[in-house]
């Protein structure tokens, strides 16, 4: 006797609607996307055409794996583009982001690990217009248009929502005050050196041009001694009407208790009407007369309380 054969059933899965299969697989993960190319013929070429990728690749990804993925993709939106960049993946970086710059990228989010230090950004990263949040981490930035005015560069992110700089290297003006506004920046991220007095003028210009800022981050730089000591009187006078007037939360990391650092945080504590906490991820060795004097400063907020990491205590 002849076994029987058995009939393939309706393929329902290729019978759904095209909304609905884009809606399980924006669902997925990147991953699990790429794996329902095996469901069907149908289903094949799908997650390279979705209404939206998200990327985010960990440390040591091969290229060709990022390539496997970026360079098919057809459809119209990246929301995301997190990678941290190796000597083996430094040099295909003009080619990805020629990729993106087909689409409508929302967040770039790029950090290196290179033996030579900073790996080199691509020109395009000025034409990205859709971006909400940025995030730069060891990478040269491309000749600036306009003699190397930082403030031209910055100006083609003006709509971002979250922002992370590192002090701009020397070789670039930066202007006392920006020609634009970030009027959607809530949150700004800065890593600074407190030893200077040019990374000190550049906050200022930045936070002048933060009117919605809401939450504020600094991570101080890796630095000895210092050379620049700035007084009451330079950093009041470096605060303009209705500066800072939404920020809430300030947190400071790696202080190590700089008279530049306290400074700041005293004036912030006296200025920013709204601010709820100004939380500081170390506690003084000491409670010297800088620390007393910064903690018994004159609050501009009534909410306002000092914590520092690993004390109970709030101030």
């Amino acid at each position: 006797m002849e076994p029987k054969r058995v009939l393939a059933g309706p393929d329902r899965l290729s019978s759904l609607p095209a909304e609905l299969r884009d809606e399980i697989l924006v669902r997925l993960d990147l991953r699990d996307a790429v794996r329902t190319s095996v469901l069907s013929r149908t289903w094949r070429h799908l997650w390279k055409s979705l209404s939206v990728l998200s990327l985010s690749f960990p440390f040591g990804t091969h290229p060709s794996v990022v390539d496997s993925v970026l360079l098919p993709y057809i459809g119209p939106r990246v929301s995301l583009f997190d990678i941290c960049v190796d000597d083996e993946s430094a040099g295909r970086i003009d080619d990805w982001f020629a990729a993106l710059s087909r689409c409508r990228v929302e967040s770039i989010h790029m950090c290196g690990r290179l033996r030579s230090g900073y790996f080199n950004l691509h020109s395009s990263i000025f034409s990205f217009g859709d971006l909400v949040s940025l995030r730069l981490r060891c990478c040269n930035i491309p000749p600036l248009p306009h003699e190397r005015d930082f403030g031209d560069f910055l100006a083609r992110f003006a709509h971002v929502q979250k922002l992370s700089l590192f002090s701009p290297a020397d070789d670039v003006k930066m202007p006392y005050t920006l020609p634009f506004t970030f009027y959607n920046l809530k949150n700004l991220m800065l890593s600074m050196d407190f030893t200077e007095m040019r990374p000190i003028l550049f906050m200022f210009t930045l936070l002048r041009s933060c009117d919605n800022l809401q939450k504020l981050e600094i991570e101080s730089r890796d630095v000895f001694g210092q050379g620049f000591e700035a007084d009451w009187e330079f950093l009041n006078a470096l605060w303009t009407d209705g500066m800072c007037a939404s920020l809430q939360i300030v947190q400071m990391s790696r202080v190590i208790w700089l008279p530049n650092e306290i400074l700041l945080m005293k004036l912030i504590l006296s200025k920013a009407r709204l601010l709820r906490t100004l939380y500081v991820d170390t506690h003084p060795d000491d409670f010297d007369d800088p620390i007393i004097d910064l903690l018994k400063c004159k609050r501009a907020s009534a909410q306002a309380r000092v914590l520092f990491e690993g004390l109970a205590q709030q101030y």
